[in-house]
């Protein structure tokens, strides 16, 4: 999850309200039940809907920040989510989903990846 607060005082989808649970208790893990920022659209939901609108108002200029780096790696934005999140502040869990074995090898590729700790910093100071 991001270090820094936004403008708002919110971490992204998880308020500094919520973070301040596992911060005040070690023994505690965030579980991130949508890793990324905003899924990923399917080839079926590109014909058929348009992507939903960002939760959050930090959203866009952080989705920029993990596509720049999922260039710069050559991975995609949802492998670069995953190292982006588990390496954090927190300790993060996030559930992975899958609607296909492509998907399933996409995320399962993101186990080998590493970020810099500068690709690692600049979606937390996205904003």
């Amino acid at each position: 999850m991001p270090s820094e607060l936004l403008p708002d005082g919110s971490l992204g989808g998880a308020d500094a309200q919520l973070l301040n649970h596992p911060r005040a208790e070690p023994r505690l893990t965030l579980v991130a039940c949508s890793p990324a920022p905003t899924p990923a659209p399917t080839s079926r939901c590109r014909r058929t809907t348009t992507p939903p609108a960002p939760r959050h108002p930090g959203t866009p200029a952080r989705l920029a920040v993990l596509r720049e780096v999922a260039r710069e790696t050559g991975a995609s934005v949802n492998q670069v989510v995953l190292p982006w999140q588990t390496a954090g502040e927190l300790p993060v869990i996030p559930l992975v989903g899958a609607s296909s074995v492509a998907r399933l090898d996409e995320s399962l590729a993101a186990v080998d990846l590493e970020l810099t700790g500068e690709q690692r910093a600049r979606p937390d100071a996205a904003h």
